[in-house]
């Protein structure tokens, strides 16, 4: 008698949540009690993979959510740095978490400290403007910071704090596998190139029209909301960057 689907699905469910993003060679075969498998050999071929991808997609919402709740507990108990100091609130990332396209700021600013929530402010107003125009909701898409922690004074992020809170941004692009990211902002950018050098070396007004991979993963970076609030001859830039990025989408 063969394994009931529901159990293949729970199977699947537990290579995710310890965070395999491939199956085991013999994967099928283990299924079969008299077959024999060794776990050191990883599947290579597309099929498997998109096997995978598929389950996720569709039947592993309630794991995802929990893995995004532990990490999301970790963020809002997090003292790694000074900013935990003088936070009101963290501000852990939000929206879905099957979504294709993710966007990641800089830092919560002063109304994303005081509510815990990620652009809520007036430039979030625009951001919520932009990811409309583009055929989407809040809801369909995730949207995240580099730092969880408002700095004081609305200040740049320093580079040990991008540094120290970057393996939460790591986990939610793991959890959320989007097809494309777009960085709104230098340090976004900067912390998904590697955090190579100077976050004063990253000027957007020349990188942005451009696209690079963070693991395998396209990354359009873009001006943030805030600079185009008081720049807002350049909307039509964004608006340009946003369009490569849905053409990623198909």
């Amino acid at each position: 008698m063969g394994r009931e689907i529901t159990n293949i699905v729970e199977i699947l469910n537990f290579y995710q949540a310890l965070g395999f993003r491939e199956l085991p060679i013999n994967f099928f075969q283990s299924l079969i009690p008299s077959i024999q498998y060794s776990s050191t050999n990883i599947i290579s071929n597309q099929s498997g993979i998109e096997i995978l991808k598929e389950k996720n997609r569709f039947t592993d919402k309630d794991s995802l959510t929990d893995v995004m709740d532990e990490l999301n507990k970790q963020i809002k108990n997090c003292i790694k740095c000074t900013l935990s100091n003088s936070r009101t609130h963290p501000v852990c990332g939000e929206g879905d978490l099957n979504s294709d396209i993710m966007f990641v700021g800089e830092a919560p600013g002063v109304e994303e400290d005081l509510q815990g929530k990620p652009f809520v402010g007036e430039a979030g107003k625009l951001l919520t403007s932009l990811i409309e125009k583009i055929g989407f909701t809040r809801k369909d898409v995730y949207i995240t910071n580099t730092v969880k922690c408002h700095p004081p004074k609305n200040r740049e992020p320093f580079e040990s704090e991008i540094s120290t809170c970057f393996d939460y941004l790591k986990k939610e692009i793991e959890i959320v596998k989007p097809k494309v990211i777009m960085t709104l902002g230098k340090v976004a950018t900067f912390a998904l190139m590697g955090a190579k050098g100077k976050i004063r070396d990253i000027h957007i007004s020349k990188i942005r029209g451009q696209m690079f991979y963070y693991n395998n993963i396209p990354v359009i970076p873009t001006f943030h909301p805030a600079y185009l609030l008081r720049n807002r001859k350049d909307k039509w830039l964004t608006w340009e960057d946003a369009q490569q990025a849905l053409r990623r989408l198909k």
